[in-house]
């Protein structure tokens, strides 16, 4: 950091330019034992701000927003974590986290191995073979261009709330019908150039809970052979990962529950999101969730970005190689930036097939993080 002072030199003067909430921070952690190692005026503060950085850790208070305050976890070789007011002009910043254990140069070496033949693998294992977990709860049917598995579970959650959960997960849509009494929804989604079909059952109305079937087909007969392990290897990944929330359960021997609260349940389901016909009020719905405490945010090694609502305006703070902070006052120019912010995760399984502005903004509603 540059355009750091000396905390002794600086004495209380400077301090008494923060904020009430930071000031009382400072002081509690002082009088705690922590110590004072900086106070600059840069990166994360504004030249017309400052910050302060301690030796340890914030323990006198919880490492969460609130009463005043807000917080942000941060993973860097600078710091750890920040507190700072609404304007985010003043902060006191946490010492960065220890460093990483060097990495396992044996296991790197093994990495670089010979590995045997992809295709003699392939031909040892038993195609078209039916792998069935305990009880039967998931049911795993390869080929060697193919892959369909099929999982029975349990959840307390009614079926739209799963839906959406997993529309998150995949960054798709599923549609849904209620057919010969049988709530059913049907999504697909192209990862990595092959297609992955979806269908998700809603099996029995429990007293407590509801059953579930959750079935996942992807064929990669297309692709070129020198690749299908590749595909083979992938698929059964990616399917692992989008399930991983999900608990196993023993396959009903016969349809559980009762038939009115089920047809009940559905019919809710169904028309959970019917007043979401149209780009503005699902805009109007994100704009609600935003206020209700909602945000949008990424990470990656270069930093990331907040997306949240801040009293009376919308703002989208970035951190880490290209720090930023913009304040959007409009919500026709915060819609605006957000729509590209989000264009690449929400179409990014949509596969060779355009996405109407509907489609785009109903995902976009979905990567939004509640509290």
């Amino acid at each position: 950091m540059s355009g750091s002072t000396d905390p002794g030199a600086a004495g209380d003067g400077e301090l008494a330019q923060f904020p009430t909430e930071l000031r009382r921070l400072i002081e509690a952690e002082l009088a705690a034992g922590n110590a004072i190692v900086e106070l600059g005026h840069s990166h994360p503060a504004p030249p017309a701000g400052a910050y302060v950085r301690l030796t340890r850790k914030v323990t006198t208070r919880a490492r969460a927003s609130g009463g005043g305050l807000h917080f942000s976890e941060r993973n860097s070789s600078i710091y750890s974590g920040e507190f700072t007011d609404s304007d985010r002009f003043y902060f006191v910043i946490e010492p960065p986290n220890p460093p990483p254990p060097e990495p396992d140069m044996d296991a790197i070496r093994r990495a670089f191995e010979p590995k045997p033949d992809p295709l003699v693998r392939l031909a040892e294992r038993q195609t078209g073979a039916e792998r069935a977990a305990p009880l039967g709860s998931v049911i795993d049917t390869e080929t060697p261009t193919s892959r369909r598995q099929e999982l029975y579970f349990r959840d307390s959650r009614p079926p739209h709330p799963l839906r959406v959960a997993l529309e998150r997960e995949l960054t798709v849509l599923f549609t849904g019908e209620l057919t010969d009494g049988v709530l059913r929804f049907r999504a697909h989604a192209t990862v990595v150039g092959a297609r992955y079909d979806l269908e998700l059952w809603f099996v029995a109305a429990l007293p407590r809970e509801h059953c579930y079937r959750l079935t996942v087909h992807v064929s990669w007969a297309d692709q070129a052979e020198t690749h299908h392990e590749y595909f083979r290897k992938t698929s059964a990944r990616w399917i692992e990962m989008w399930t991983r929330e999900l608990t196993p359960s023993p396959a009903p021997e016969t349809v559980e529950g009762v038939p009115e609260r089920y047809r009940e349940i559905a019919d809710a389901s169904l028309r959970a999101e019917a007043h979401l016909d149209s780009v503005p009020a699902i805009q109007a719905a994100i704009i609600e969730g935003l206020q209700r405490g909602g945000r949008y945010a990424t990470s990656h090694k270069e930093g990331g970005t907040n997306i949240t609502w801040r009293v009376d305006h919308f703002v989208r703070s970035d951190y880490g190689d290209d720090p930023d902070t913009t304040m959007y006052r409009t919500e026709a120019d915060f819609l605006q930036m957000l729509r590209l912010f989000c264009h690449h995760e929400a179409t990014r399984h949509a596969g060779p097939e355009p996405l109407s502005e509907g489609h785009i903004w109903k995902l976009i509603l979905r990567l939004m993080i509640m509290p």
